[in-house]
């Protein structure tokens, strides 16, 4: 749907709903487990109220960005692209939740950052079989 003809402006616009769409998914995501793997605190107090609205918040910005960024994308190209999700939430796991990031995960992300450039990046040229 986007072509490099397209006005630079909606160019930008498209890519900044898409990456927003994957970063506040990403973070939605990384804080509803922060919210529930505190052990300490009861459920359905207040403060674990507010960190659950906050999570779900920006989690659904999220979802609004994925909303906006297929008036620009083909689902075909967008939809793979939101599997960038997993690089965040292993790096997110990692850094803050202490989660080990071993060979076979890393393998695992890098094969579907892989899978995904044979989706989204175009090809020229090619015939019909």
């Amino acid at each position: 749907m986007i072509s490099e003809a397209s006005n630079p402006r909606l160019r930008l616009i498209a890519y900044i709903t898409l990456l927003a769409s994957i970063l506040f998914g990403t973070t939605g995501q990384l804080l509803m487990k922060k919210t529930m793997s505190n052990h300490a605190q009861e459920l359905f107090t207040w403060l674990f109220l507010l960190q659950l609205m906050l999570a779900l918040s920006v989690y659904s910005i999220g979802v609004v960005n994925w909303i906006l960024a297929l008036r620009f994308w083909k689902l075909s190209i967008a939809y793979p692209l939101t599997s960038l999700n997993y690089v965040g939430i292993l790096l997110g796991s990692y850094y803050f939740f202490d989660e080990k990031l071993t060979p076979l995960r890393i393998i695992g992300v890098v094969l579907v950052f892989i899978g995904i450039l044979f989706v989204v990046i175009p090809v020229k040229n090619h015939k019909r079989i």
